[in-house]
């Protein structure tokens, strides 16, 4: 096998170009801004347009498809992350597909949903491991606990889709055009951020718990952590200018 030689000088086996570990070693903290990037275009504009042309559903689980290749192949080179990231992608996957046949029943909705969450559970996994690895805090890092404040808010949207299902009428003023998931984006992300406009309400007990835990989170999270890491990567950045100027 053929070697090669970090910065320190030091050799290192030379990895197979489709060696996750290799991905990760070179790209891995990159492979947080394609996260937040494919995400975010999904959040904010394929998902809330996925029930009309063109933006059908297909185009998200297209992208869907690019956030899981890109958790396993780029940001994190642990094993059992990259199965479970994959398992869950394709049961979620495998879930949308039964829907469109004329066996699907609400059993395999409330499937495709559980899949869709514990999808999005192994994601959110995955960019916290490589995010809050031992390191440097960079720009790259400081995206990835952004992009884990957007996951928040999806995860809540799928709970509360799931709860939809389960407790109906979880919800009041949800529309009746479509399955509902891209007006609990809406609720969730408006909860998140507490800029909701009241248009949808919880109706559920358990539903309106639920939403008081976003709404707690999405106050914490932005205020302690995420300005923790911050200020963080600002420090290190002071540093290394006054360093220079000594040198």
């Amino acid at each position: 096998m053929a070697a090669s030689s970090n910065r320190s000088g030091e050799v290192r086996p030379e990895r197979h170009f489709l060696d996750p570990r290799r991905w990760h070693a070179e790209e891995g903290d990159a492979g947080l801004i394609i996260i937040l990037i494919l995400q975010a275009t999904g959040m904010f504009i394929v998902g809330p347009l996925a029930g009309s042309s063109p933006f059908r559903t297909d185009v998200l689980e297209l992208f869907r498809f690019g956030v899981a290749a890109t958790a396993i192949l780029i940001v994190n080179p642990s094993r059992l992350v990259a199965v479970s990231v994959g398992v869950t992608f394709a049961v979620s996957l495998l879930g949308t597909a039964l829907l469109r046949t004329a066996q699907a029943t609400e059993a395999t909705h409330l499937v495709n949903i559980c899949g869709s969450i514990a999808f999005e559970l192994a994601v959110c996994w995955t960019v916290a491991r490589a995010a809050f690895d031992p390191g440097r805090i960079n720009l790259h890092r400081i995206m990835g606990a952004v992009l884990l404040y957007l996951y928040v808010g999806l995860i809540f949207a799928s709970v509360f889709h799931l709860a939809v299902n389960i407790w109906p009428p979880a919800f009041s003023g949800l529309s009746a055009r479509s399955d509902s998931w891209s007006d609990l984006l809406y609720f969730s992300l408006g909860t998140l951020t507490s800029a909701g406009c009241g248009d949808i309400l919880p109706v559920h007990p358990f539903v309106r718990g639920l939403s008081n835990l976003e709404a707690v989170i999405g106050q914490l999270y932005p205020a302690t952590f995420l300005a923790r890491v911050v200020t963080l990567e600002g420090a290190v950045t002071e540093r290394r200018r006054r360093k220079g100027k000594e040198e």
